[in-house]
Parts: structure tokens; sequence; C-alpha cells
């Protein structure tokens, strides 16, 4: 009986152990998907690659996000000053926002406009 106690002891143990590390390792996930978040948040002057001008891009930070939970996040734009005209663009620009992101913040002042 003792020896049923013991071996029922440490499954319980051991499964606690598995919680803990299954626990952990999904914080850490969560950590990185709000990392990523606050990393791409924000509106950005960059050139437009097409037109040479500047213009204003957001990426999609939240969706990016939700996606570093479980994979590799893919960077796109959720908005650009230069849509709906150039809506259909291959999105080039988004090179500028891996090499620079921060340098390239600016205040999202620009949507009250």
């Amino acid at each position: 009986m003792e020896v049923l106690i013991a071996m029922l002891n440490a499954g319980v143990a051991l499964v606690i152990v598995v919680l803990a590390i299954v626990a952990a390792y999904l914080v850490h996930r969560i950590i990185h998907g709000f990392r990523v978040y606050f990393r791409f948040r924000g509106a950005r002057l960059v050139t437009c690659p097409e037109t040479h001008k500047p213009a204003v891009v957001e990426a999609a930070a939240r969706s990016m996000g939700m996606q570093a939970i479980w994979d590799e996040p893919r960077l796109h734009l959720s908005e650009c000053s230069r849509w709906p005209m150039r809506e259909g663009c291959g999105q080039d620009c988004l090179r500028q926002l891996e090499a620079r992101r921060s340098e390239l913040r600016i205040s999202t002042a620009w949507r009250a406009s």
C-alpha cells in the first residue's frame, strides 16, 4: 500500500512539474508577443519605394503580436498615408521598418487631419 501511495505521489509531482514547464513556456511566448507588439506599434515615416516620396505607415502590430505567440510573425502594413490610391503596392517600405524601426517612429497626430 505504501508503494502505491509513493507511486501516486511521484506521478502527481511529475504532472505538476510538466504543467509548470508548459506554463512557463506559454508565459515566455506571450511575453514575446507583447514585445513584438510594442516594437512595431505606432506610425512611422518612410520613403515610398515606388514614388520616392515620404509616407506615413503603420505596421499591423496587433496581429503580429498574436502571431508571435505561436509562430514567427510576418511583417505587413495595416495603414499607409498613400492608400487607398496605392493600396495594391508591394509594401517594399517594410524593409525600412525592419532596418530602422525605432528611428522612424512618429506621433500619430497625422490621423486626426
